[in-house]
């Protein structure tokens, strides 16, 4: 099935029109934008049902119309992610290019930037949901129980309840398990060096290492990752925890030559765990954000290690 969209305005027709997606990233407040991740056309169909329901009766609140984009595969759903921007996920974790269950949400949450994810579940499974919620899922939803009032509730909540999380995290400047910079500290620190770097002729580069390890072993990996790459980028070379399993690198001064023996030499200490990295040349009027969320990664060079 082809990445597609799907209108859900309120009109008296009640035929389901497909439109192509729209370029511009405008977004309209008064319509809520989600993102379905299911490869079951009868459970597709029965959300997409429910969400027209939704907003023929006005049970949703704080917007007067719904649009969706059904994807059936995990790497569509990330592509979508990376390319366009979502106030919801509704997400179907068994999909037929995810080996686990718990890697779609994973894979899912680190490309979802602010966009609250609810799980859609084909069944009960309590341990599970409780492991989805520590990892950030805002709710887990059984199939069987889905009806109008509830989901509309569900998702409005789940949006209010992200913004208060995203408005916490972009108040805090350092990740409490590596001590590095967020996300949001790292961007703000880094665009000041891009700026700087345009005045006096410095060349940046944006290195992105990414860790691949079981998930019982993730948090001292990551530990240990963040103190070798704090013993191979000394100031003024700034890094940031990027996502779950990813940090960011960016250097001052340095040659792309220079900085990928430092990453080989760093990713050669980092036991446990398959290492990927990447080093792009920064252009000071090209968009960060949008770099490291990999919409310009056939520029980067690739080298990849493992134990």
């Amino acid at each position: 099935m082809t990445v597609r969209e799907r209108s859900l305005s309120f009109a008296q027709n009640s035929d389901t029109k497909f439109l192509p997606r729209p370029l511009p990233r405008v977004q309209d407040p008064k319509t809520v934008k989600l993102l379905l991740v299911e490869d079951d056309l009868e459970d597709e169909q029965l959300v997409c049902d429910a969400l027209l329901e939704i907003e023929e009766n006005r049970l949703w609140s704080n917007w007067r119309s719904s649009t969706i984009v059904p994807v059936d595969r995990l790497a569509d759903a990330l592509d979508c992610l990376r390319n366009d921007w979502f106030d919801a996920i509704l997400l179907n974790l068994s999909l037929p290019d995810s080996p686990a269950l718990l890697d779609s949400f994973l894979d899912v949450s680190a490309c979802a930037g602010s966009a609250p994810i609810l799980v859609l579940a084909d069944e009960l499974d309590e341990n599970l949901a409780n492991r989805l919620l520590r990892e950030g899922a805002q709710d887990v939803l059984l199939k069987s129980e889905l009806e109008c009032p509830p989901l509309a509730r569900a998702i409005r909540y789940a949006v209010e309840r992200q913004r208060r999380v995203c408005a916490v995290r972009a108040s805090a400047l350092v990740d409490d398990l590596t001590g590095v910079l967020t996300r949001d500290a790292f961007l703000n620190v880094a665009s000041h060096y891009t700026g700087l770097s345009l005045r006096a002729h410095l060349q940046l580069l944006l290195a992105s290492v990414q860790i691949s390890v079981d998930r019982e072993a993730r948090e001292p990996l990551l530990i240990q990752t963040t103190e070798v790459l704090r013993g191979a980028f000394e100031a003024p070379s700034v890094i940031g925890r990027w996502d779950w399993s990813r940090f960011c690198v960016i250097t001052v001064g340095l040659t792309e030559t220079t900085v990928e023996a430092m990453l080989h030499r760093a990713a050669s200490k980092i036991v446990a765990g398959a290492v990927r990295f990447s080093v792009i040349p920064v252009d000071p009027r090209e968009n960060l954000e949008e770099l490291l969320a990999g919409e310009q990664r056939t520029r980067a060079k690739t080298a990849i290690l493992t134990d």
